[in-house]
């Protein structure tokens, strides 16, 4: 990926996740993200949900279909600021309790501490999707120029 997209999307707080269920009908869920080794990983953490994290839509389209769209932007209402990173790729659950993803997880379980403080009260989780990217999409103002 680009140095230019990994420094503006590293930095950024919120990324939205879209995936398709088998029958195409698609879902979109706002999410928080680190980035490791050309993956974007989202946690399924311990913020309150109304079912088992294994029931949720985002969960089971991904079981179904693995390919999944990631957007990141930065909105400003001076519009010469504005851009957007579109990712797309192939998604997958990984248990980081598992004996084969603890040590390679261990980095990105940092990462979500560095970077949203509120970890340090919630649990992570054990859960991620990882997103391996297929493609990247950029755009920003001052290209329509």
């Amino acid at each position: 990926m680009d140095k230019k997209i990994v420094k503006l999307i590293k930095n950024s707080r919120i990324g939205y996740l879209a995936t398709a269920s088998s029958k195409m009908q698609p879902y979109a869920t706002p999410v928080v993200f680190v980035l490791q080794n050309e993956n974007v990983y989202v946690p399924l953490d311990q913020k309150p949900k109304t079912i088992n994290i294994l029931e949720l839509k985002r969960v089971k389209n991904i079981q179904e279909n693995s390919k999944v769209c990631f957007l990141v932007h930065h909105y400003d209402e001076d519009w010469t600021k504005l851009w957007f990173v579109m990712i797309t790729g192939y998604a997958t659950l990984v248990n980081a309790a598992s004996e084969t993803s603890k040590a390679k997880l261990k980095t990105v379980h940092n990462k979500f501490l560095n970077k949203y403080s509120q970890y340090n009260k919630i649990s992570v989780g054990n859960f991620y999707i990882r997103i391996r990217i297929n493609k990247t999409a950029y755009w920003n103002y001052t290209q329509i120029k």
